[in-house]
């Protein structure tokens, strides 16, 4: 009669645990199989030619560029999130966010960084300082190409 051995045990174990999942992976729809060490679930999509689903985070400084990536994954059928932080002028939208019925798995995504520009910057240096009126008549003469002002109609008026 051969010895048997807790490594013996464990493996008549993993083998029974495996079985008791079976069912549980034919209902998936991706291609999965069980493992015994551990019975873990592993996906076999790294042995496909293709993947099973479509995953991609597209990362850029350009609003067009954003917004032509947005146009081409947004659908009507699975409605796309963004997600706006104006403090770090950055956006980040989900398309395949789901619902909180159905979530999905929020893994193809696009984020715009906005840059600061000299004029941006030039006005946040200012923001919130008491500046006398011949420097603030200055700096209005030197950013004025890059300003609007309005009424109180809502209408533009020229800075000069």
């Amino acid at each position: 009669m051969s010895q048997l051995d807790s490594g013996t045990f464990q493996q008549v174990k993993d083998l029974v645990l495996s079985g008791y999942h079976l069912n549980d992976i034919q209902g998936l729809a991706c291609p999965t199989a069980l493992l015994p060490a551990g019975t873990g679930v592993e996906s076999l999509e790294r042995f496909a030619l293709e993947r099973f689903r479509f995953r991609g985070a597209m990362t850029t400084t350009s609003i067009e560029d954003f917004v032509r990536y947005s146009k081409g994954y947004a659908s009507t059928t699975e409605k796309a999130r963004c997600f706006i932080d104006a403090d770090h002028m950055t956006a980040r939208s989900v398309f395949n966010i789901g619902t909180l019925d159905n979530p999905g798995h929020a893994d193809n995504v696009a984020s715009v960084t906005l840059k600061q520009t000299a004029p941006f910057r030039a006005l946040l240096q200012i923001n919130g300082e008491r500046l006398k009126q011949k420097q603030i008549a200055e700096w209005l003469e030197d950013w004025s190409d890059y300003l609007l002002a309005f009424d109180s109609d809502g209408k533009t008026m020229q800075i000069s």
